[in-house]
């Protein structure tokens, strides 16, 4: 984003990754998520991150073909660090899964969070039809507990052709306490106002989630095809402003 004359962007090394080695950089990221398994039906697996080809890669895959209890095997890839701060901006460039589950890239801290993507590649439930091409934001702030959750939900249809059928780059300017701005391909889509203060330090994530309401549960057959259970980061690029 354009900045006042006399400043400019520098790299935030922590967060930023072209994913060109053969491993998972373990200076900077986690294959699992801090403090959560994952939402029922799905689990995070660390047997589901892989880097590969120049890619980041989390796949889906099924763990129990009669779909009973946690029937899949999910993917969660975390910053090593709560380093995502106020005035920072973010991107990242990512094809998601062809799968009725989200492709997300998200922040989150103690109280509040800021969900740059939470997209679905291959919904599910007719009432969804047509989402792949949806880009899905949202902020929660949840000082007071979840149940108390104040959130800014906002969502167009411009990821064209489909989410899952190209790489997208998604950029995320927390520009203060209580603004931030989306991006999409580098053109500034949407500015949300938050709930409450953002005003403490993230992690950043890649995830794959299952919904049990609304957009409708990923298909065995997905989950068990290579070429729609993995969602591939290219890279991620973190910059401040100095």
């Amino acid at each position: 984003p354009l900045i006042p004359n006399g400043k400019h962007w520098v790299p935030v090394s922590e967060l930023t990754d072209e994913f060109n080695d053969s491993v998972l950089d373990e200076s900077k990221w986690i294959n699992y998520h801090h403090y959560w398994a994952g939402r029922p039906p799905s689990a995070f697996k660390k047997e589901n991150v892989s880097v590969s080809n120049g890619f980041l890669k989390l796949k889906s895959t099924v763990a129990n073909y009669q779909q009973e209890g946690i029937w899949v095997n999910a993917a969660c890839v975390s910053s090593k660090a709560k380093s995502m701060k106020p005035g920072y901006y973010s991107e990242a460039r990512i094809k998601c899964p062809t799968l009725s589950m989200t492709g997300a890239f998200w922040f989150q801290g103690n109280y509040s969070e800021i969900d740059v993507i939470e997209n679905f590649g291959a919904p599910t439930a007719p009432a969804y039809a047509g989402h792949e091409t949806h880009m899905k934001t949202n902020l929660h702030y949840f000082m007071d507990g979840w149940e108390n959750d104040k959130s800014t939900p906002w969502e167009a249809a411009i990821v064209k052709p489909a989410c899952d059928k190209d790489f997208f780059t998604y950029g995320v300017w927390w520009k203060d306490s209580e603004i931030v701005v989306f991006y999409l391909n580098g053109k500034e889509v949407h500015t949300s106002k938050t709930g409450g203060l953002f005003n403490e330090n993230m992690y950043l994530f890649f995830d794959m989630e299952t919904f049990n309401w609304g957009v409708g549960l990923p298909t065995l057959e997905s989950l068990d095809d290579s070429t729609k259970n993995t969602q591939c980061v290219d890279w991620v690029r973190t910059y401040k402003i100095e």
